[in-house]
């Protein structure tokens, strides 16, 4: 087993322990203790003697990641309105790709460096963030959903006045829509659901099959192949001078790839991105077999293949975008952290298997595909386009109240987009479309006509 693959275990505990932390101590708390828990990882790592000791750190932090990738999309999910959720929660892709870029870079700077320092120094700068993390959680507001879950109102309304347009809370707009959460949260009551079990049950369980082949797609349609082995196959294809530096270029395109995403999502939809990146990665993938595998390849080959790799890189970053999105969205009103764990527990065993198959497709001793591995990922991409045109739903602009009722009236995917729903669902989204005026131009929503107050009042008489 690789060292790459190993780790992964502790990732796995994390997104399976996620639920029970946060829904006991909620999202701030469970913040700070991944962060402490990543300074031990640390500290372990750079006072370890061996490989061994060094790897048991490594789990550590793996499992702080494990929670935190959970923790953070399921907080933005809840706190931002349905019109800009895309945006607000996909800012994690971006600051993950960031990571990876930081990590790309600290290899290439590190790359021939054979003192201490050379693995010292990029692990010791993995203190910052943690302790950012320590610093800046603490001044954040708590999740009002989770707050109304436990009872307590006045403090719910209290953190989503500090996330509303003022004007909204002097109008008492916020009030009106912790109403709506607590009367959501009264019918979630009587209904016969929460458990892990019920993921595989009725409406749940075709959401469960939308969020595993998501996330079965993001790592297996080019990511894992550039970030854990882009270097190892450039030296493969002849271009080992400069591996590290390619990979810093494909890191540093992956950057802009999920700002364009997150930027899409809300105003185009989680559909088009999933689109346009399956097919990418289908032409690219390919291409890299083709052209690579050619037995008198030129250098001009070689740089388009080296090329396509970035292409891929793109083009599974958009699933990236959506998968952790649309997790934190897509359980309703009961099943949110469960999906969202379910969700991350599949990322974390595909990624654990690409990982480990991966480098013996890639070389010997194994089948020495070389390029050729791009026949096995595009054909797998080409999957993953016929997924993204007949299979995922159209949630953007919904409230996450809304997701039960759209499921339960068993559409088509490309039905969603314009299906009317009514009750407390549909009028948290009216109230979050009023919060920063996507209400307009959005042909599922009624338009608001009256004046405030009426406003405030009609909405009072229906929570």
């Amino acid at each position: 087993m690789s060292h790459h693959s190993v780790v992964f275990a502790g990732k796995l505990v994390g997104t399976m322990i996620f639920e029970p932390i946060a829904e006991r101590l909620g999202y701030k708390k469970t913040m700070c203790l991944t962060a402490v828990l990543q300074c031990i990882a640390l500290i372990v790592e750079l006072t370890a003697k061996d490989w061994i000791v060094f790897t048991v750190g490594r789990i550590i932090a793996y499992l702080a990641v494990g929670v935190v990738e959970n923790c953070v999309p399921s907080y933005i999910s809840e706190i931002s309105p349905a019109g800009v959720r895309g945006f607000m929660s996909g800012s994690m892709t971006v600051l993950v790709t960031l990571g990876n870029l930081w990590g790309a870079g600290m290899s290439r700077i590190y790359a021939t460096e054979t003192r201490k320092i050379g693995w010292i120094i990029p692990v010791a700068i993995q203190f910052v963030p943690a302790l950012g993390i320590l610093a800046l959680v603490p001044f954040t507001p708590e999740s009002p959903r989770w707050l109304v879950s436990k009872g307590r109102t006045d403090a719910a309304l209290h953190s989503l006045n500090r996330v509303r347009p003022k004007y909204d809370v002097d109008q008492g707009l916020t009030a009106v829509e912790i109403e709506a959460f607590e009367q959501a949260i009264e019918d979630a009551k009587h209904l016969k659901e929460g458990s892990w079990l019920d993921l595989f049950r009725g409406t749940f369980l075709r959401r469960s099959w939308v969020i595993a082949l998501l996330f079965w797609f993001y790592q297996s349609t080019g990511l894992q192949f550039v970030n854990l082995y882009g270097p190892t196959f450039y030296k493969q294809i002849g271009a080992g001078a400069n591996a590290f530096t390619y990979n810093v270029i494909a890191q540093a395109c992956g950057v802009l790839a999920t700002i364009v995403g997150i930027l899409a999502t809300d105003h185009y939809g989680r559909r088009p991105p999933l689109i346009i990146g399956a097919a990418v990665c289908v032409v690219f993938n390919f291409m890299i077999a083709g052209i690579g595998s050619a037995k008198n390849r030129t250098d001009a080959g070689n740089k388009t293949v080296i090329g396509s790799t970035v292409f891929i890189l793109v083009g599974s970053k958009m699933f990236q975008c959506i998968s952790f999105l649309m997790a934190s969205e897509i359980g309703g009103r009961t099943m949110r952290k469960k999906f969202m764990g379910f969700g991350t527990s599949i990322d974390v065993l595909s990624a654990f298997i690409f990982s480990f198959c991966m480098p013996y497709l890639l070389k010997t001793p194994g089948a020495n595909l070389g390029p050729k591995v791009g026949y096995l990922i595009g054909g797998n991409s080409f999957f993953a386009l016929i997924f993204s045109l007949f299979y995922v739903p159209e949630l953007a602009g919904r409230s996450l109240e809304e997701m039960d009722e759209l499921f339960e009236s068993r559409l088509w995917a490309w039905q969603f987009k314009g299906a009317v729903t009514k009750g407390v669902g549909a009028r948290i989204t009216q109230l979050e479309a009023r919060h920063h005026g996507a209400a307009e131009g959005n042909d599922k929503e009624e338009k608001l006509n009256m004046d405030d107050e009426k406003q405030v009042d009609i909405q009072r008489e229906h929570a």
